[in-house]
């Protein structure tokens, strides 16, 4: 009995170790999926592709531990439909464990849903729809950059050209529509927008594509974003080449959708030549003896599969991705195996009733599809598209682009892109840190070919948008030349130039795009023309614009917009001058102001107060009676203005400060002297009129330029209607000052500069400027080119062009020699304050230092009269020594007398 129960165990054990070898052992077989639209060139280079993974992976020993990887391809033909079929086929049918794609996002959409239920990974290598990558597709995984990111790099590309508006054109699907909204996005953070958009569907034909570009081309657009796949692309570029639409001026950029397949398309002639000049951005791909290889066996591979009577396609950026998407899905199965891990499914829970109406609903759980994700996740390698690493997210790290251009029959790398370093000339490497700081002026490309051969990058979008040309209104009156002339040559075409014309063009010129436009005069040139009524016809878009010396004034503002001032005006008055010398009868008090002399006057008093002080206990010049003591010392203080003093100072502190008051003396005497000196002798020019109040105050007659709204500001300053005499140019303004048919002119400050260029009989009184004012160009209201000019004539005037064509056209010899001087600069009292507090913080420390002398000897005095025969015999040796050094000073200051 005992036997038997001893070859039970062991039967059972090695059972049991039978079993436990048996489902550790791994499966023979492994299937994967893979997604593709096989009537398309991505299709069908991604099915290629993913046949040579399978075929290297079964041949790698190291891989799999061999178990055989094999791959069931479906095709969804691009419908979202026929894709969630094929998916369930994959699922339910074949068991795969994992599937590559779907190729396109709209397809995507629907099969990371049934991935999330299932918990099967999907591993995409083109599907760039930005919104694939949110939480709500936690089994979806992406083997290739997002639209998020070329989008960026789009709206970089734009803002390095300073493009303004783009139109787009994209793919009426979830891939079209969410890669241009974030490529809106992008945009309005460079400053740049879209204002026309269309989507393009397969089902439009020839016409109807050709009626969108026609009218978007008509509104003005010239820099147009294709995002759509390959073949409606191909449709919306040669229907645009056959519209003209890719000559010189316009801009095409296409995504990566569509300049990954450009490699392979030098047999379409047809998209060749619509192709040319186009911009695209495509994932950059480094080289390497890897991607050699792959290029070798892709060759040789698809030429047998070609004999087999597969259709043969050219590699593409795609099928390298979809070639390392399969050996992502190889390495994740490998780890998944190394782990003793089983591929076990389950039923989905359904509600009840409901178990087997549908297919959908009899898909089963994959109980290993966290862990394999996880595997697919982690998993790094080096593959033939560049370092394959994915983010905890499911997205492929980097953001490395290239920019291509088609130029002949081959595609141009121009630069290259990074969401750190921006555009670079340079490729991107390892060595190379990601987030490398590289300056502005460092971020650039090659030149690059645009369309119609044209190596001048061209400006953007055309205005203006209704497709003609503007029609600009030009204020012509007689004289002031300069400023807006027109001249008729004898083909009677005319020909409009000036200052403001020059700085209207060249501001026009700076523009990052191309604004045709035309100019009309208004007004006969004989009499000038009212500018309120010229502002009036711009705002009610009689003409688009209006250029001219036109002043920006608070009334015209409300009509129109104007642009930042061009040239600083303002009212100023001209009145004659006349000569004058200052030989008043009080002359000779203008060297010093009022302060001035009111100081000095003091300081008189104070410093002979001081010197009193000082003084009199041991001076027996300022000793006497106390009349007498007044007038010496005051005699003393202003006699020492010619230095001619005769009291002789004893004290010490006394010759100091008077030393002292003599130096301030001096400098007084010098700066009156030469300040009286120039008042006396120089000659100058003073106004008839001084300032405009007076003017306005007075009975004289005022001149005014004809048409201006000088008349009425100056009837708004309660000036008689009668007293304002209207004038036609320049010229006529010296010949009504000078005639004294006016009194003064009141004119803005480019028309009286002209004037005083060239006739030194007149001079502006008053404050140079009493109305502040410009002058700008008028647009009607809103107006996007108003804004856009104001930032032109902002750039002339900061690269120094707008003085430029100023000194061109308004430089002229001035007089020389005059000069206009309405009131003379005194000596103030700031230019002495320095000397005038030296001196007086002398003084007072002297009569502080006085004051305590006299103190101590009093105090000295008092103690002896109290008790003289108690102070020690040394102390009346120290004072016999202080009496006798008195005497010798005493003795030596006798003949002394302070100069």
């Amino acid at each position: 009995m005992a036997w038997k129960l001893f070859v039970f165990f062991l039967l059972f054990h090695v059972f049991s170790v039978f079993v436990v070898v048996l489902a550790a052992s791994p499966p023979e077989n492994v299937t994967i999926g893979a997604l593709l639209a096989l009537r398309t060139r991505i299709g069908r280079a991604a099915r290629v592709a993913i046949q040579l993974a399978v075929k290297e992976i079964n041949e790698d020993q190291t891989l799999l531990n061999g178990t055989r990887l094999l791959v069931q391809i479906s095709d969804d033909n691009c419908n979202a439909v026929q894709g969630a079929a094929a998916a369930v086929e994959l699922m339910q049918r074949n068991r795969v464990v994992a599937i590559a794609g779907p190729q396109t996002s709209e397809v995507a959409h629907f099969v990371a849903h049934m991935g999330t239920v299932t918990k099967i990974p999907i591993v995409s290598f083109s599907a760039t729809d930005p919104t694939l990558s949110e939480s709500q597709y936690p089994f979806f995984i992406r083997n290739t950059h997002s639209d998020r990111i070329q989008m960026e790099a789009i709206a970089d590309f734009v803002k390095l050209f300073e493009w303004k508006e783009v139109v787009a054109l994209y793919s009426d699907d979830n891939f079209g529509t969410n890669g241009i909204m974030e490529l809106h996005d992008e945009l309005s953070k460079v400053g740049a927008t879209i204002p026309f958009r269309a989507a393009v569907s397969r089902s439009m034909n020839k016409d109807d594509i050709g009626e969108i570009l026609a009218k978007f081309g008509d509104a003005g657009g010239r820099i147009f974003v294709v995002h759509t796949d390959a073949s409606v692309g191909r449709a919306v570029l040669t229907e645009a080449y056959d519209l003209r639409m890719l000559t010189t001026g316009f801009v095409w950029i296409v995504t990566e959708t569509l300049s990954s397949v450009l490699d392979g398309v030098y047999s379409d002639d047809e998209f060749v030549a619509a192709a040319q000049g186009i911009v695209g951005t495509r994932s950059f791909i480094p080289g390497s003896p890897q991607l050699e290889r792959f290029k070798s066996s892709w060759r040789s591979f698809n030429v047998n599969r070609t004999r087999g009577g597969y259709r043969s396609s050219n590699v593409n950026l795609y099928g390298l991705y979809a070639y390392d998407t399969i050996w992502m899905i190889a390495y994740a199965i490998d780890g998944f195996l190394a782990a003793n891990g089983s591929f076990e499914y389950e039923a989905m829970k359904c509600p009840p009733g409901g178990e087997r109406r549908l297919d959908l609903a009899r898909l089963s759980v994959a109980k290993f599809g966290a862990r394999v994700l996880r595997e697919i996740v982690k998993t790094k390698f080096s593959g033939i598209s560049g370092k394959v690493e994915l983010s905890a997210g499911g997205e492929l790290k980097g953001s490395d682009l290239e920019v291509v251009n088609m130029y002949g029959r081959g595609l141009r790398t121009v630069g290259y892109w990074n969401k750190g370093t921006g555009f670079s000339v340079d490729a991107p490497s390892e060595d190379r840190p990601q987030m490398e700081s590289v300056s502005r002026l460092q971020k650039k490309l090659h030149h690059i070919v645009w369309p119609g051969d044209n190596l001048h990058v061209p400006r953007g979008l055309m205005i203006p948008k209704t497709g003609r040309e503007l029609v600009i209104g030009v204020p012509l009156k007689q004289g002031y030349k300069e400023f807006v002339d027109l001249t008729i040559d004898v083909s009677n075409v005319s020909t409009f130039h000036g200052f403001c014309i020059d700085v209207f063009k060249a501001a026009l010129s700076s523009l990052p795009y191309t604004v045709t436009y035309s100019f009309v005069g208004f007004g006969d040139g004989n009499s000038t023309p009212s500018y309120d009524e010229l502002v009036e016809k711009v705002a009610n878009k009689k003409f688009d614009a209006a250029v001219g010396d036109i002043t920006i004034t608070r009334k015209r503002a409300k009509l129109v917009d104007f642009t930042q001032p061009y040239t600083i005006s303002g009212l100023v008055l001209v009145v004659p001058v006349t000569e004058t010398h200052a030989h008043q009868a009080w002359a000779f008090l203008q060297p010093f102001s009022n302060s001035m002399w009111y100081t000095t006057a003091a300081f008189f008093f104070f410093t002979g107060t001081v010197v009193w002080i000082l003084e009199r206990d041991k001076n027996r010049d300022f000793g006497g009676r106390p009349r007498k003591q007044v007038v010496t010392t005051f005699w003393f203080i202003f006699s020492t203005l010619f230095f001619s003093q005769r009291e002789r100072i004893n004290s010490i502190l006394g010759r100091i400060v008077v030393i002292i008051w003599l130096f301030v003396v001096l400098i007084l005497i010098s700066s009156y002297t030469a300040s009286l000196t120039s008042i006396l002798t120089v000659r100058r020019l003073r106004p008839t009129i001084q300032g405009l109040s007076r003017l306005v105050g007075s009975d004289v007659r005022i001149g005014y330029q004809e048409g201006s709204f000088v008349k009425d500001y100056l009837l708004q300053l309660n000036v008689e209607s009668d007293r304002l005499v209207p004038l036609k140019s320049i010229a006529t303004y010296s010949t009504a000052l000078s005639s004294n048919e006016v009194g003064a002119v009141v004119d803005e400050l480019p028309y009286v500069q002209l004037l005083l260029s060239s006739d030194c009989r007149f001079a502006i009184s008053g404050e140079e400027e009493f109305s502040k004012s410009g002058w700008g160009f008028a647009f009607p209201k809103g107006s996007a080119l108003a804004a856009d000019v104001s930032t032109a004539v902002l750039t002339l005037a900061e690269t120094g062009e707008l003085q430029r064509i100023h000194e061109t056209w308004l430089h002229t010899t001035r007089c020389s020699g005059k000069v206009v001087e309405v009131k003379f600069d005194k000596l103030d009292l700031r230019a002495f304050s320095g000397l005038f507090g030296f001196f007086a913080v002398v003084v007072v420390v002297a009569t502080l230092s006085h004051a305590l002398r006299s103190y101590c000897q009093n105090y000295k005095t008092a103690l002896l009269a109290a008790a003289p025969f108690q102070w020690p015999s040394h102390f009346s040796r120290g004072s016999r020594f202080v009496r006798s050094f008195r005497s010798y000073v005493w003795q030596t200051g006798k003949n002394v007398s302070v100069a």
